[in-house]
């Protein structure tokens, strides 16, 4: 069984729980299983903390355990073929499913050597420079039989997004200097900002044809209390209205066109846990509408970027006061 009938078979039997830990929409959870089922690769967009990388790992951690071979290429023991493999590495290790997830993070500074492997100047001298047991596999490659999720896909440069191509294409990867194939199976996911310049017109054309878009939304406000009340550390009592006041400001940071990069999910969190610590240093043990203002004077000073032409773009302290004015009149 390849890496996506095994999909198939655990999304026939949890369905969109694999990504419960993800909260957010359901049908953009049935997207994201249809392109897997359908044995396709997945592009998320979306902007930052909203849960790209996280839906990537649910995925991954709801893999089964497999069994491979003690080489990079993460052999099955049985037919197992490749170079390191017909070098005598024989043992056998289990791989648990959560780690079955290969993480490639987008650079323009990325080589190609990186994504494919290079000569291993010790291997060379052993079975001569043009012995393919001389070659260190790049991550591509070792992400056989598992996940490979390249974060900001985009920031990559074309050349090296290309190298992609064959892999996606046919599943395989062919090594110039050793004319050698070594197929490849793997589930390919990849993320990008929705922020970068240009969107997504930054990925090569031929690289866009193969894969399936799926834009990731900021939450809506329930789904941001759920995340609050799931991942949210919690050492202080907060109550729900002060909960509900802390995801209402960050949720008017994205709805007022006064932001080019507003509150993410993650400065929701900074904020309630800010809170609490200062909630703490005045030796209380609640919450207090006090204490929220200053921790989002603390935690969005430095997150908030507001748009070319707006009144705070030189003064983002007076849109962090207005913000702060909002928590008694909500």
């Amino acid at each position: 069984m390849n890496l996506t009938e095994t999909v198939r078979a655990v999304i026939a039997e949890k369905g969109t729980g694999m990504l419960a830990p993800w909260i957010g929409s359901e049908q953009t959870k049935k997207e994201i299983l249809a392109v897997l089922m359908a044995g396709r690769s997945l592009l998320l967009e979306g902007p930052p903390g909203v849960g790209k990388t996280l839906l990537a790992k649910s995925i991954a951690g709801s893999l089964p355990d497999i069994k491979a071979c003690d080489c990079s290429f993460n052999c099955d023991p049985v037919g197992a073929d490749c170079p390191q493999c017909r070098a005598g590495a024989k043992n056998v290790v289990t791989i648990p499913g959560p780690k079955r997830f290969v993480r490639v993070q987008g650079s323009p500074e990325l080589g190609a050597e990186d994504l494919i492997g290079d000569i291993d100047p010790v291997l060379a001298m052993k079975y001569g420079a043009f012995d393919a047991r001389a070659y260190k596999p790049g991550r591509l490659v070792r992400a056989n039989r598992q996940i490979l999720f390249v974060d900001e896909v985009n920031r990559m440069s074309e050349k090296i997004q290309n190298t992609l191509l064959q892999v996606l294409q046919e599943g395989e990867m062919t090594i110039g200097n050793f004319d050698v194939n070594f197929m490849i199976d793997t589930i390919f996911i990849s993320t990008m900002n929705e922020s970068d310049v240009a969107g997504i017109e930054t990925l090569s054309e031929a690289l866009k044809d193969r894969i399936e878009r799926i834009v990731i939304p900021y939450p809506s406000e329930e789904d941001e209390l759920t995340i609050l009340e799931r991942y949210g550390k919690s050492v202080t009592a907060v109550p729900d209205e002060i909960k509900r006041k802390i995801v209402s400001v960050s949720q008017r940071t994205r709805d007022d066109g006064e932001l080019e990069f507003p509150a993410s999910a993650r400065s929701t969190l900074a904020v309630y846990e800010l809170s609490q610590s200062f909630a703490q240093l005045r030796n209380s043990d609640e919450v207090s509408e006090e204490d929220v203002g200053s921790a989002i004077q603390l935690a969005l000073s430095g997150r908030l970027s507001p748009v070319v032409g707006s009144d705070y773009f030189d003064d983002i302290g007076s849109y962090i006061n207005k913000l702060k004015q909002t928590i008694a009149h909500d």
